[in-house]
């Protein structure tokens, strides 16, 4: 799988990524991004990332997802996909 973007990091910075998938609520108030950076844990499985995806100034900017309510929503919308 090769989808690579250019992201905004948390430090402002751009960032080279690969796509792995976009999540939108139900209601489309919210998109999440899911993306690797292709590092590898110590047992071999890739580390996926999984930010909140705004638009400021017409540049997409990925935030931190802090709120635990949130996280949890986040969390259905994956299982609905890994059980689709």
């Amino acid at each position: 799988m090769e989808n690579k973007i250019v992201i905004v990091n948390y430090d402002q910075e751009e960032e080279e990524v690969e796509l792995v998938t976009y999540l939108n609520t139900k209601d489309s108030a919210n998109q999440y991004i899911v993306y690797t950076k292709n590092e590898k844990q110590e047992n071999g499985d890739v580390v996926i990332y999984i930010s909140k995806l705004i638009e400021e100034d017409n540049v997409k900017k990925i935030i931190e997802i802090k709120d635990e309510e949130e996280w949890k929503n986040v969390q259905t919308l994956l299982k609905e996909i890994a059980n689709a």
